[in-house]
């Protein structure tokens, strides 16, 4: 996956100026100059591979891994206290994107791909075994009739998706 300048600022966290500085000074790896007038950066497992220099001080840019994917997580206790109690409606779904909560309800509509992922011997950070992961955007309703949009912040992932996805429909379309 590529990224442009303005992508590859927000993901290290520093300015669009320094980003064109170290692309000037050839210390992000992969990085190409298309048309002329476009850098296209590569991102590796999610990040962006910066070449340190052998003097200065060090790098202050953020390394971590930057997802916009949001994680749709289940609340086993609200469901049972929900089942117990009939007047209780606490809210059983929530959407996290990284360690922030982004949406909280009880019914939940996405527009797009996702994935189910059960993983028992390596759980989700808050501790869940099973999860959804989706790029795409997510409607949330509440009991009370609110309703809560969650959207995802790498529109062009998103693109990415549907195209990948129509693709292999198309594909299987034509086999059948």
């Amino acid at each position: 996956m590529f990224v442009g300048t303005t992508e590859a600022a927000s993901l290290l966290s520093i300015s669009t100026q320094r980003v064109r500085v170290l692309l000037k000074e050839g210390r992000i790896q992969g990085a190409r100059k298309i048309n002329g007038r476009t850098w296209v950066i590569p991102l590796y497992k999610g990040t962006i591979k910066i070449a340190g220099r052998s003097r200065g001080p060090e790098p202050r840019w953020s390394s971590r891994r930057h997802c916009g994917k949001n994680t749709i997580h289940f609340n086993r206790n609200n469901i049972g206290i929900n089942k117990n109690n009939k007047n209780t409606y606490l809210h059983v779904v929530s959407v996290k994107r990284g360690s922030k909560t982004l949406a909280k309800g009880h019914e939940i509509d996405i527009h797009g791909p996702c994935r189910i992922v059960y993983r028992p011997e390596k759980p989700h950070s808050c501790g869940a075994t099973v999860w959804i992961e989706t790029l795409a955007t997510a409607t949330v309703f509440n009991f009370d009739g609110t309703v809560e949009g969650v959207d995802s912040t790498w529109v062009w992932e998103e693109n990415e998706m549907w195209k990948i996805n129509k693709k292999n429909i198309d594909d299987l379309i034509k086999a059948s």
